[in-house]
């Protein structure tokens, strides 16, 4: 590729040993800046450089199609490659992966490549980078700068200073620059390049006037070499040779231009609106058959045509000079510029490069052709994210008539905002490709393009949290599509997300899912063919089967080979949430910090990533910290995904979720009346149609009831959880929800508990043991404290064939011995740290005064009578505190205090 390539250094030229001393130097410096204005040798300079020393150096000469990002680095990668072609090897798929890259992804994994990499050190030349207007691309190229590899050393060659931490840099002396200061002809070069380089008989001092009216400008004293071959009176050039740099150039163009023949000017308005040239493009813009003549004749007359390959097929103008041209062509034949740039468009047809040919279709006004070259373009490149922005760009610049008469432009425009989140710009130009069908006769067509419509649809009210509406929509738009159609195998997909969202895991939904496996394996879209499989692994997690799930999400990992590309992936946090959870689950709490904090860590990145997916993630390790007593992260976690939800309005349902994971929390850590006040104002009753989105909400609520029944020795509140819990069951059960039934039945064993039916409590958690021995359940029942493990150690009282399973939960704590009568797991318990208790369910302030008073001996009665209650009331406390503490009288309930550090 000849933009990765050095150019080609002519061989008479100044050679100026001062700065290439300096950028010998600079080597030494982590960075190397040269800024100045268009025609002051900057890529003279670094190629000269380059030809004098023997430092390895990669070479990417920036153009205005890389200002999309992904564009940029995968030639910069290519430069590398050149280098050594084990460079960049595991960042390449990240950058031909079906989505959008988050960059500081692509340069971590770039940055731990070079660190290892054992070549020698090189540099890495972007030159011309002032044609890079992207703002992730600078904050890409900050973020490399910030964190450079020792052994590559960044030159970057630019008409303007780039958005770096310049000062920083310079502050710290990591950076060395050459300006314009240093690359004006001083007045020995200046004479060398007129008399020796341009074969120029002038005196010293015409040579020295120039240079001072130049003001050692390179460019100018061409311009001026040019013009004095044509017309050698010095005097009279001298005497006007005056302005600024822009007169200069005007001046000087207007001499050069009108000192060549009728044919080359022609020729050099002709071709000016190409970025590049060759001899078969030129004859088919210019309607000639001399265009590798005249290509070679100009370049012999160093007449600013740069070499873009070895074999000097292809070429391109010196940007200033280009920019001449187009100038003089504005001004002298406007009219020429639409059948050019047409001309330019048919010919890169011809030839199947279709990108070129959009470009210059759209150059040209012709907005039906472009429309039509870009309906040729393979509509998967749109999916892949790779020319995202160059694909919006082109859709902006269709007038609404030609997207009207093409409304699968606008679905594919509104897919690309969609990816990008842009939920109700989407649903605008779905609006707009809608209006258009009606007008057109109904064909197969029309049908197929309204059935994308539908899909779309579907997508948007799934990030919106309205799953009936998803699965509705999901289920037209799949009798609408044809079989291999755009958008059909995401339609599949999101009709199992759908139906996931609605806790429908039915063995007839599993058969749907894995059928929406198989359907998108064909399609060839690895961002799809992973959240398919991801949402299979969700199912079968929602079912209790534990094991398979995992091994349903380890698929996902063998399909995608790299870590680093699934975390650019949409399912990437699914996948990391839903191995992290099960991990959890399991009890190995290390393994699941690990998954879920690199969920976590990528979440953010993901705008479109599902609500639930994203509040099972942030539940998870919330859950985990309290089982560790790490309070103050779990704080910090809480506020990171209040944060997450202000990004997201339009997934109102996070905002909800979030506000039920903190009531958890706090109900967690005995704060009653924080998560009594959620309870009341969160606009949930017992008595709600209810919806598996909002299943969490409802245990939450069913916990602070039960909370709230025993601290209060109130039957009222305990049969409120107990009829919801019986409701969220009759709910799971038909759906298989078999995971949400375990849960359930431990809620509804500790609500019959704390009303005193023991034997029904035991028999609730009896099935709940059932229904997890298989698959190895442990935190479900962990997690809910001191009363479950009392339950715990009763269970060969209704069952003596779970009693293993029982004890080898309760075994799941520091103790090695089955846990007897009267012990809590040390799972419960942390160092007292900053006034928290070291129980998950914790002691209340009159708890606490009532254990201290048990210390003393205190009969109830006497209690009572200190802490003005009633007697029953002081029952009711010293009933929660044996039952917390997990002991069976006020001797062990006192000991336990001590070794617990309550007293």
């Amino acid at each position: 590729m000849t933009k990765v390539q050095a150019p080609r250094l002519r061989s008479a030229l100044v050679y100026r040993s001062r700065l290439i001393q300096r950028l010998h130097e600079g080597m030494k410096e982590p960075l190397t800046l040269i800024s100045a204005p268009a025609g002051f040798g900057k890529t003279t300079l670094l190629t000269s450089w380059l030809t004098s020393n023997d430092t390895p150096t990669a070479w990417f000469s920036v153009e205005p199609e890389d200002n999309d990002p992904v564009r940029f680095f995968i030639y910069l990668l290519t430069a590398l490659q050149r280098l050594d072609p084990h460079l960049g090897t595991s960042v390449l798929p990240l950058l031909q992966s079906r989505q959008s890259i988050p960059l500081e992804t692509t340069l971590a994994l770039l940055i731990n490549e070079l660190n290892t990499y054992e070549g020698p050190g090189f540099a890495l030349v972007l030159d011309d980078y002032h044609i890079i207007t992207t703002v992730p691309i600078h904050q890409a190229l900050a973020y490399l700068v910030e964190h450079l590899p020792s052994q590559m050393h960044p030159v970057i060659a630019t008409r303007a200073d780039p958005p770096l931490p310049l000062a920083r840099l310079r502050a710290r002396g990591q950076m060395s620059e050459v300006r314009a200061e240093d690359l004006r002809f001083v007045r020995e070069e200046a004479e060398q390049f007129l008399c020796i380089v341009m074969a120029l008989d002038l005196s010293v001092r015409e040579s020295e006037l120039l240079q001072v009216r130049t003001e050692g400008w390179i460019a100018g004293l061409q311009f001026a070499a040019l013009a004095l071959r044509e017309r050698p009176d010095v005097s009279a050039l001298l005497a006007s040779f005056a302005g600024t740099h822009r007169f200069v150039l005007d001046y000087l163009s207007e001499e050069v231009l009108t000192q060549q023949s009728s044919p080359v000017q022609k020729f050099l308005l002709d071709t000016c609106i190409l970025d590049r040239l060759s001899g078969p493009l030129c004859d088919a813009v210019t309607g000639e058959n001399n265009g590798q003549e005249m290509l070679e004749q100009l370049d012999a007359r160093n007449l600013f045509l740069i070499a873009l390959d070895e074999e000097r097929r292809w070429y391109r103008y010196h940007h200033l000079f280009a920019d001449v041209l187009r100038s003089r062509l504005r001004q002298t034949q406007p009219e020429l510029i639409p059948a050019l740039h047409r001309r330019a468009s048919t010919w890169y047809e011809q030839n199947e490069l279709l990108i070129y040919a959009v470009q210059h279709a759209l150059a040209a006004s012709e907005f039906e052709r472009a429309a039509r070259l870009i309906l040729q373009v393979d509509p998967s490149l749109v999916v892949r994210g790779e020319p995202l922005q160059m694909y919006l760009s082109w859709l902006n610049a269709l007038p609404k008539k030609v997207m009207d008469q093409h409304p699968i432009l606008s679905i594919y425009h509104a897919y690309l905002l969609l990816y990008l989140g842009q939920l109700e710009a989407a649903e605008a130009r779905l609006q707009e490709a809608e209006a258009a069908l009606q007008v057109h006769e109904p064909t197969d067509e029309t049908r197929t393009h309204r059935g994308q419509i539908v899909a779309l649809r579907a997508n948007i009210a799934l990030y919106y949290g309205n799953i009936e509406c998803c699965v509705e929509l999901s289920r037209q738009a799949l009798n609408l599509l044809p079989v291999k159609v755009f958008l059909r195998a995401p339609a599949i997909a999101m009709s199992v997300l759908a139906y996931l969202n609605d806790g429908n895991v039915t063995p007839a939904m599993e058969r749907v899912a894995e059928e929406a496996v198989g359907h998108v394996q064909t399609s060839g879209n690895l961002s799809l063919a992973t959240r398919s499989i991801t949402n299979l692994a969700r199912m079968r997690t929602l079912q209790g089967r534990l094991h398979q799930a995992l091994a349903t999400y380890e698929v996902v990992a063998q399909k995608v080979l790299w870590p680093e590309v699934l975390r650019t992936l949409p399912s990437g946090p699914s996948y990391y949430f839903g191995v992290g959870d099960i991990w959890r689950e399991w009890n190995d709490l290390d393994t699941a910090q690990e998954y879920l904090t690199q969920g976590i860590a990528i979440i953010e990145g993901i705008t479109t990533a599902d609500a639930p997916i994203i509040a099972q993630g942030y539940t998870s390790l919330a859950r985990l910290l309290q089982a560790r007593g790490e309070y103050r992260q779990v704080f910090a976690l809480l506020e990171q995904y209040a944060d997450l939800a202000r990004q997201r309005p339009f997934m109102p349902n996070l905002f909800a979720q979030g506000a039920a994971l903190q009531a958890h929390v706090a109900l967690a850590q005995g704060n009653i009346r924080a998560a009594s006040h959620w309870a009341d104002g969160c606009s949930l009753s017992i008595n709600d149609d209810l919806n598996y989105l909002y299943e969490r909400e409802y245990l939450t609520l069913a916990r602070v009831r039960i909370a709230q029944g025993r601290e209060q020795s109130s039957r009222h509140l305990l049969d409120e959880a107990l009829v919801l819990l019986a409701r969220l069951l009759a709910d799971a059960q038909p759906k298989a929800r078999m995971h949400s039934a375990i849960e359930i039945l431990v809620l509804k064993a500790l609500a019959l508990q704390a009303r005193g039916d023991l034997p029904a409590a035991r028999n609730a958690l009896r099935e709940a043991l059932i229904l997890a021995q298989p698959e190895g359940y442990v935190r479900i029942f962990l997690d809910e404290g001191a009363p479950t493990v009392t339950l715990l150690s009763q269970v060969e009282k209704v069952d003596s064939g779970l009693q293993e399973y029982a004890q080898a939960l309760l075994a799941h704590t520091q103790y090695a011995k089955a846990v007897p009568p009267g012990s809590t797991p040390a799972s419960f318990l942390s160092n007292p740290r900053s006034g928290q208790q070291p129980l998950v369910d914790p002691l209340s302030e009159r708890e606490l005064e009532v254990l201290q008073l048990m210390t003393t001996g205190a009969s109830n009665e006497e209690i009572a009578e200190r802490l003005v209650i009633a007697v029953g009331t002081a029952k009711r406390h010293v009933s929660n505190i044996l039952a917390k503490l997990a002991v069976s009288n006020r001797t062990q309930a006192v000991a336990r205090a001590r070794e617990l550090g309550l007293l």
